[in-house]
This record gives structure tokens, sequence and C-alpha cells, in this order.
């Protein structure tokens, strides 16, 4: 049994023939399932949970990156598959999982190619892509040694997914280790530039600040926690819903 759930955002009237559209192409492809809603009075949490309970076994959620990431801290603890149905063109969660936008992610759900893929945890949040420091003094601790940035202008990701930036590095989510990425940024007459990162691939690590304030550690661009964290892989952690054209194998 398939549960659709909507994004708030999606309520605007802009969204009506395009949800019509993947409405009527979920029918055709014979994966019609039940659709929920999100609003200010309906959480995410409550409305899988619930349904779960009432024998759902696929979640597919529809709206945009920040949907996807918010799903996946309810999805973590259920044994459901999950499929995403991306509303915009420029999505790299679904990218990297091989699903196009729009209508045309009906075809991957309909296919039920599943994956299962690790997720990144930072103490007891879980995060999907990719976690970010940017500009702080921090110490990270693996087993043997401690690693600190060389200047406080400085990005630091710990990946799961691989993206434009980190591609070369051989990011994949089915491998069972992140990586942490750490780029200095450098000054120069026309601004700051990023230069060549280290890659540390890692199954654990912690990270602390010499900072009086906690460091804050922003999760797939939308969950902000802070320092002292530990933040570690779940192995295959999520069943998902993937195309062929998925960016790992």
């Amino acid at each position: 049994m398939y549960l659709y759930v909507y994004d708030s955002f999606l309520n605007d009237k802009k969204y009506n023939s395009l949800l019509i559209k993947i409405e009527q192409r979920i029918t055709d492809l014979g994966i019609k399932g039940r659709v929920a809603k999100l609003s200010i009075l309906k959480n995410m949490k409550e409305l899988i949970s619930d349904a779960v309970k009432e024998g759902v076994e696929t979640v597919v959620v529809v709206g945009d990156n920040q949907t996807f990431s918010k799903v996946i801290n309810v999805i973590a603890s259920l044994d459901v598959t999950l499929g995403i149905i991306p509303v915009d063109n420029n999505n790299n969660i679904a990218e990297v999982l091989g699903v196009p936008p729009k209508v045309l992610a009906c075809e991957v759900l309909a296919s039920r190619i599943i994956k299962k893929i690790d997720l990144g945890k930072i103490n007891n949040h879980y995060f999907i892509n990719t976690a970010e420091i940017i500009n702080r003094d921090v110490d990270i601790q693996f087993d043997n040694f401690n690693v600190q940035p060389t200047t406080t202008d400085s990005h630091i990701a710990l990946c799961n997914f691989p993206n434009n930036q980190n591609i070369s590095a051989n990011i994949s989510p089915v491998d069972g280790i992140l990586e942490a990425i750490i780029t200095p940024v450098k000054k120069g007459v026309l601004g700051k530039k990023n230069i060549s990162g280290t890659i540390l691939p890692f199954s654990k690590i912690k990270i602390t600040s010499n900072e009086e304030d906690q460091v804050p550690i922003i999760a797939d661009k939308n969950i902000v926690m802070k320092t002292p964290a530990e933040v570690s892989v779940e192995q295959q952690k999520i069943k998902v819903i993937v195309g062929p054209d998925r960016l790992f194998n």
C-alpha cells in the first residue's frame, strides 16, 4: 500500500496543474495510494506513523530537498520503503538517487528498483546528504588522531552523497562510510576562493569547539545542530526507490 505525502507548500494554487498530472500518471501506472497533505495541524511524523500502523509499506514524499531531508528522521525508525517525487528541476538528492523531476518520477516509482542506503547521524539526528560547518574553530577527533582546520576561514563538509563539488572523491551512500572534506578558503584581491580540500573517510568522529559558544552544524541545509557532536554512519539504514541513472551502484 502506498502513501503519498504532499508538503504544505504544495497547497499553493500554482502547483494544482502539476499535482493533477502526477496523480493521473500514478493512476495509469497502477501505483495509486492514499494522499496526505501536510499543514499546520498535520505533521509528517504523525501522518506517516499512523499510516504505517494501518498497513502502508511505501511512503512517497512529494516536495523539494527540504521535504526529503525532513522525512528521513521519520522513515529511519520505520520498516517502510521511501519514494520521492521532486516538484522542482534543481534537486540534488533526487539527482543522486536517479529520480527525474515532476511527472517523470512516477516511472521510477513504478519500476521499484530498491536500494538500502546509508545515513549520516549527528547525535540523535539523521541526515541524508551533507552536514556543514563554515568558518568556525573546531576540533575533529578520529579514532587515533585529531584534525583542526588550518584557518577559521574554512568549510567542513561531512558527506554521504556525491555532488558537483565532491563528485571526484568517489563518495557513495552505499559504501558504509562518510567523508569529511576540509576546505580552506584563501583570501585574495578578488575575494575568497576555495582551494583543494583534504578528504578523510570515517565511520565515527567527534566534533568539539574551543569557542565559548556552541558551533552550529547545518544538516542538509535545513536543521541546525550544535557542538559537541558525535557524527557517525548508519549503514543501509533506509530502503529507497531509485532510478537507473543514479550516481552510485
